[in-house]
């Protein structure tokens, strides 16, 4: 058979492109085959499954690159050839494309829907308690014992004569104390204490006339005279 008149198949392995969300390429995988979607799950099995058959290479590359970008990964095969798996790398562990399921169909669980009672549930205003009065418990409002207080006039004595205590008198002794004359020395002379005299050392020193020479050094630099010929003004 000559090369040009060589025909091949389109597999699909459950590969999805990289960027694509899973979901979404089985509902768009779901509009091109107008499958329902068990049979569009019975194509993420992992194992290869041709789509399409005995196409010439035209055909089947428009189909890959239709197929690629509604988001799935499908490969050409030489028409009769067995698509065998990919080998599992040494290691044991792969990389599962972006946003792929890594259950298998028997592996997942399946979720049981929960049908809840809401006749009885009612939309609150925004505004205001959401519990209704019938629902709020009557508070306990505990007694307190009040005594019979009066009010005093303003400025009366609020103790009774038997509240009062007595004014406790200190006895003082007084001394015979007597007032001095003003500018009297108030410490009799046996209560003064002598001050020590101060020794001061005689120094022999005389006061100069004003305006003599108190013997600074002179001053013996010679003065300064800059050449200031070729100095000018400016305008």
């Amino acid at each position: 058979m000559a090369e040009a008149d060589q025909q091949f198949d389109i597999v699909f392995r459950g590969d999805i492109v990289l960027g694509h969300q899973l979901d979404a390429v089985k509902a768009r995988l779901g509009q091109l085959f107008k499958a329902d979607s068990n049979r569009i799950e019975a194509l993420f099995t992992g194992r290869p499954v041709p789509l399409k058959r005995n196409l010439d290479e035209a055909t089947a590359k428009k189909y890959q690159a239709v197929l690629t970008k509604a988001g799935a990964e499908v490969s050409l095969v030489p028409a009769g050839v067995q698509d065998t798996p990919r080998a599992a790398p040494k290691r044991g562990f792969t990389l599962a494309p972006v946003g792929a399921s890594l259950l298998r169909l028997t592996e997942r669980r399946q979720l049981v829907p929960v049908e809840v009672d809401t006749s009885g549930l009612s939309l609150s205003a925004p505004e205001g308690p959401l519990v209704a009065p019938a629902e709020i418990a009557p508070a306990e409002v505990a007694p307190v014992a009040v005594p019979a207080f009066d009010l005093a006039p303003v400025g009366a004595d609020v103790l009774s004569a038997g509240e009062r205590a007595a004014p406790v008198t200190a006895s003082v002794k007084v001394a015979d104390w007597e007032l001095s004359e003003v500018g009297e020395d108030l410490l009799s002379p046996a209560e003064q204490i002598n001050p020590l005299p101060l020794i001061v050392a005689d120094l022999e020193a005389e006061l100069a006339p004003a305006g003599s020479d108190l013997g600074q050094i002179p001053d013996t630099r010679k003065p300064v005279n800059p050449d200031t010929s070729k100095l000018q003004l400016a305008d």
